[in-house]
């Protein structure tokens, strides 16, 4: 019989977990996740503690996938959450239909366009066996909103119209959601907004697979934040101009891959990374074993009252052996090749397939070869090869074919392990308790700025709080929670103390100067280097069955499928 231990909280960034005794470390792994071994925490810079007294227990993480569920809380504080697959009303009124007999029908295209086109799109009509004919005409953005509204109250005959370029584009529908009309601004903006339930991938990748089933590019994509792929996890969505319909088709598609998308909405603004307030996690930890449950409540309450580091998780850092930030530090030194390398050589713990192809690759450095039998699944592998195959040792360009989001994901990574080193080593050399004079806090600017505001994200980028260097005379106004250390990047402030050396001391020959180049493309960024969870609770349960789901998803209870209990009925909940 077995305890386990669960805890709810919600806070403004990643969490961290409490670390064993160098002689206790252990690693459990589960057939239930694939596990990549030897990357640690300290390979990623978390390295301290806020209460380094506090003895470590040994339990057992993520073993089941439902063992780990996130779900984003919004910048209103509203925890995201997957609660219906429906489509969405894409009416905003209802419609009268008033089938027109042809010669009337015609007559009214004609007063739109032209008679020419009437009687093109007449003939188009009346051969429906023709399903690869299209025509066209010029119009403007009136003439075509007219005729929309035509088509939909009084042609009876379905058809797909669409503006482009100017040009009104007719073809037979290939399917009903893919040709529904749109008025946007009446349904609440040209964003449509959908919460997603993924398990056992990452945010980039599921955006992939979910643009390969939809046939809608990438770049269309907006998010808040990355989520772990070794996790259950929900978060926002928005896709700019996207049809609901072609989700709405692709959903039993995605479902065979982890992911669920619904809870549609027409919003005004994209999302953009940042605009959040936190993550709200479920924790299940199995087997707890070396400490009793009043010990456990003393490290929950010191978690409770004096917070955690505030790390960038692992999953900024993928899950394979190559993590993501060494790419990153190579193309910060404009190391190209080395950060090509990195992306398509062999790796320790990859899948057979994988490997294979890499060190296909690593033996003859021909792009077809590899390409031939590289995964599909492997985008970036994919992207470089093909690039090479055209462009053979244009290693600056053949990284720079990478998608946008997928290089800044790398650049940010190489940032975020800097922040994290640099926090541990504050932490071991000054403690977590209070501000040091020369750390930085956030305050109000108090420039006047009457710019518009044409961020497609949900915060105002006129609107950011400046950091102030502390002096002797400030700490009386400020605690730990309020102090913030910079992400590195081109426009970033640095505290005027030691930390300062810390950050020249492992960003290892990148420059903090802004005319380096090293942070081109990067303005740099401030994240608190101590958070207090809110809403924290947890509950002990016991079970006997070692592998039995303890906690249900999002999913679960949109099946309505019953909260586990333990062998005493109690449930987590």
């Amino acid at each position: 019989m077995g305890n386990l231990h669960s805890t709810f909280s919600k806070d403004q960034s990643k969490s961290n977990k409490r670390a064993l005794d160098p002689e206790e470390e252990t690693f459990q792994v589960s057939k239930k996740v694939r596990f990549v071994s030897g990357v640690k925490e300290t390979d990623v810079g978390i390295d301290a503690f806020v209460n380094p007294q506090l003895k470590g227990f040994h339990s057992i993480l993520k073993y089941r996938a439902e063992d780990f569920l996130v779900n984003e809380v919004d910048m209103d504080g509203n925890v995201v959450h997957l609660t219906s697959l429906e489509a969405p009303n894409t009416k905003t009124k209802e419609i009268e239909l008033n089938y027109y007999e042809p010669a009337v029908f015609d007559k009214e295209v004609e007063k739109i366009t032209s008679k020419e086109f009437a009687e093109k799109l007449r003939d188009f009509i009346n051969h429906p066996e023709k399903t690869d004919d299209c025509i066209t005409t010029p119009t403007d953005k009136d003439q075509r909103m007219q005729f929309y509204q035509l088509v939909e109250q009084h042609l009876e005959t379905k058809i797909n119209c669409r503006g482009k370029e100017g040009q009104l584009v007719i073809r037979w529908p290939s399917a009903v959601f893919n040709d529904e009309f749109i008025d946007w601004k009446a349904l609440g903006g040209e964003y449509l907004q959908v919460n997603m339930y993924k398990a056992g991938i990452d945010t980039m990748n599921a955006i992939n697979i979910i643009a390969s089933k939809t046939s809608v590019h990438s770049k269309h994509f907006g998010y808040a934040g990355t989520k772990d792929a070794r996790a259950i996890t929900t978060q926002t969505l928005t896709m700019k101009s996207v049809k609901p319909g072609r989700i709405i088709m692709a959903q039993d598609e995605l479902k065979k891959c982890g992911i669920y998308l619904g809870n549609f909405k027409f919003v005004p603004n994209g999302l953009t990374l940042g605009d959040l307030k936190g993550n709200h996690f479920t924790i299940v930890l199995r087997d707890v074993k070396g400490a009793s449950e009043d010990a456990l409540e003393v490290s929950l309450n010191s978690l409770k009252q004096h917070g955690f580091l505030n790390y960038f998780g692992m999953q900024r850092f993928g899950t394979s052996s190559v993590l993501t930030h060494t790419v990153g530090c190579a193309i910060m030194k404009k190391d190209f090749e080395l950060a090509s390398d990195l992306i398509l050589n062999p790796r320790e713990g990859d899948r057979e397939e994988f490997d294979e192809a890499r060190k296909l690759w690593a033996e003859t450095h021909d792009p077809e070869a590899a390409l031939a039998i590289f995964p599909k699944r492997a985008y970036a592998e994919r992207k470089l090869l093909n690039f090479y195959i055209r462009n053979p040792d244009s290693h600056a360009k053949a990284i720079k074919s990478l998608p946008k989001n997928m290089l800044s994901l790398y650049s940010h990574a190489y940032q975020s392990y800097i922040w994290n080193r640099v926090v541990s080593e504050r932490a071991k050399r000054f403690g977590s308790e209070k501000p040091l004079v020369g750390d930085l806090v956030l305050i109000d600017s108090k420039k006047s700025n009457n710019r518009t505001n044409n961020n497609v994200g949900r915060r105002d980028p006129f609107n950011k709080k400046i950091p102030k260097v502390l002096t002797e005379e400030d700490l009386e106004n400020y605690s730990i929670t309020d102090v913030v250390y910079p992400l590195p990047g081109r426009q970033s402030v640095y505290p005027e103390n030691e930390i300062k050396d810390l950050y020249r001391q492992f960003m290892d020959g990148i420059s903090m100067e802004k005319k380096s180049g090293h942070f081109d493309n990067l303005n740099g960024d401030y994240r608190t280097m101590l958070s207090k969870p809110e809403n924290v609770a947890w509950s002990f349960i016991r079970y006997n069955d070692p592998t039995a789901k303890l906690c249900n998803t999002d999913v679960d209870r949109l099946l309505n499928v019953p909260e586990p209990v333990g062998i005493f009925g109690k449930s987590l909940n």
